[in-house]
Order: structure tokens, then C-alpha cells, then sequence
């Protein structure tokens, strides 16, 4: 299984052309319904990207904020 995720790392998904399209579609689809009201969901944040250089490198504080946004989650659960 290592292997076949380095490979797909490297050349990209074993799957059809374009079925990565697909499957974000069906995950965006999944997940409209439960976003706040005003906001939609967005193609590109469901869709892998598998070339590492075009990646976006998070800065030292985006990833704090993102931590700090899952902690806050985990202490709301706690309050219920």
C-alpha cells in the first residue's frame, strides 16, 4: 500500500482521467448541506492535489490558526 501512495505522490492518481473530479464533485455535494447559511462549497477544496510543487505551503501562523480552530471545536463538544 507505501508504494502505491508514493507512486500516486509522484505520477498522480491510478484511477480513470478525471475521476479525482468526480469524487471531489461527490464531496463537495456531500458536505453543501451543512455549511452555514450564505457560504457554498468549493470544488478546489475537495479535489487532491497530487503535484507537490504546486501545493500551497501553510505559513507557521495559518497552521496555528487551524489548530487553534480544531481545539475550539473539541471544547464545544465538551460544553454540550
Amino acid at each position: 500500500m507505501a508504494r502505491v501512495v508514493a507512486y500516486q505522490n509522484l505520477y498522480g492518481p491510478l484511477t480513470p482521467v478525471r475521476m479525482d473530479l468526480l469524487m471531489a464533485r461527490l464531496g463537495m455535494d456531500v458536505v453543501a448541506p451543512h455549511m452555514k447559511r450564505g457560504h457554498k462549497a468549493d470544488l478546489k477544496d475537495h479535489l487532491v492535489t497530487w503535484d507537490r510543487r504546486t501545493r500551497h505551503q501553510k505559513t507557521p501562523e495559518e497552521l496555528l490558526a487551524t489548530i487553534r480552530g480544531i481545539q475550539e471545536g473539541f471544547d464545544r463538544g465538551d460544553s454540550r
